[in-house]
């Protein structure tokens, strides 16, 4: 494990490219076991990594770390300790996990989301995936640092999800399994006004805003028989009589996509989820088949469809937004789609398409201005994004807190 490139140090892991090996070792530098999570806690302790990942006692634990991608750790378990350590896990839970119930799904007390597996739902041995809460939620700056956007696309997001103030888009942002969406949509949660009721609704709360008027839902899976159970669908539903000035659902996937979609057209703008699907096309095929079923006439309700992706760029995976398109309207029953971004594989990186945005025309005729006006606006936002990212202003208490005086000097 000592030998090979050291690519990155960090106070307590180093992280290192091994001759042969396609991923990048992590490498922790004290390693120690404690009474509760064994010798993981280095790395649950550790904010540069998502994801930490336990697939067998045979294999060494793996890793998401937020600039290296996945990682193989200098870490392992034996099956007896992996149990233990899973056993502890669940009581922190208030789950019981056994021969009687093969799988712990759930939330340690730090907000992170833990799954487990045992034999013989995982033939190969105990599993566990803890899926950390980060400590420090990415902003628009991280995500123009690590190249995901770019200022021009910031910007123009800026303005579609505040509607100048008149007409704000509805939006989902899709991808697959670990491509970022949550994160990206996190960063479009910071250009909400902070007077307006913000209402999130989520598996497990991975939404992290600091509005004052910000409800926070999870639905409730039964630990046993007989608890109570309340689905995405359910808490929509109520969630449409607590008076919401903003809907963020965290993954739509079923029939709340149907109920998501009925808010969006009865007057509830600026609605913003996530969904599953490997490009915009796909997501709305997704949407208007089950099990989510929506009726492609409420498709016009969807203004924007933001694609993440994990690419491989020199090498190293990265997660970047690879298409940005407008819904246009429908042709019979099929959506037409207005791509104003796209991923250049050539270049390796996002480019404007040239084709005219018509949520610009769209907004600028709501807030009563010239699409010029919209523009310059734009522009003014991007100029404040620059400053930032020029600066290293990331934090997500500062930016909040330079978008919301943004809004205050325009009067609102």
């Amino acid at each position: 494990m000592s030998q090979g490139k050291l690519i990155a140090k960090y106070p307590n892991a180093h992280v290192i490219k091994q001759p042969g090996q396609d991923l990048p070792v992590y490498r922790v530098l004290k390693l120690n076991r404690s009474t509760s999570y064994g010798p993981l806690r280095p790395l649950l302790e550790d904010d540069n990594l998502e994801e930490v990942m336990f697939n067998n006692p045979s294999r060494p634990v793996m890793v998401y770390h937020r600039q290296h991608g996945m990682c193989v750790t200098n870490i392992s378990m034996s099956e007896e300790e992996a149990v233990k350590v899973i056993q502890k896990i669940a009581a922190y839970v208030g789950r019981k996990i056994g021969l009687e119930s093969l799988i712990l799904d759930g939330r340690l007390p730090d907000g992170s989301r833990v799954n487990a597996t045992l034999p013989p739902a995982s033939p190969g041995g105990p599993t566990l995936t803890i899926r950390k809460q980060t400590q420090d939620p990415l902003t628009f700056v991280d995500l123009i640092g690590f190249g995901t956007l770019t200022p021009r696309l910031a910007a123009l997001l800026w303005m579609f999800v505040d509607g100048m103030g008149a007409a704000p888009c509805n939006i989902l942002v899709s991808g697959g399994t670990a491509s970022g969406k949550t994160s990206t949509l996190n960063v479009l949660g910071l250009f909400i006004p902070s007077q307006v009721r913000l209402i999130t609704i989520e598996d497990v709360s991975e939404i992290q805003l600091l509005h004052e008027h910000h409800v926070q839902l999870e639905t409730v899976n039964p630990a046993k028989s007989g608890d109570p159970e309340l689905d995405m669908d359910a808490l929509l539903k109520n969630t449409l009589r607590m008076r919401p000035d903003r809907l963020i659902v965290g993954e739509v996937r079923g029939a709340e996509a149907r109920t998501l979609f009925t808010a969006m057209n009865t007057g509830h703008d600026g609605c913003m989820g996530t969904v599953h699907a490997n490009t915009a096309q796909e997501s709305v095929q997704r949407l208007v088949n089950p099990p989510m079923s929506v009726p492609p006439i409420m498709l016009n309700a969807l203004h924007l469809i933001i694609m993440q992706s994990k690419l491989n760029v020199g090498g190293q995976q990265v997660r970047r937004i690879t298409e940005v398109s407008e819904m246009a309207g429908l042709e019979g029953d099929k959506p037409r789609l207005n791509t104003i971004f796209r991923w250049d594989q050539g270049k390796g990186q996002l480019v404007e398409t040239g084709v005219p945005s018509k949520l610009r025309e769209r907004i600028a005729k709501a807030a009563g201005v010239s699409p010029a006006k919209f523009d310059e606006m734009a522009r003014n936002r991007q100029k404040i994004i620059e400053t930032l990212v020029d600066r290293g202003i990331s934090d997500i208490a500062q930016v909040s807190r330079v978008v919301q005086n943004y809004y205050q000097k325009l009067g609102r």
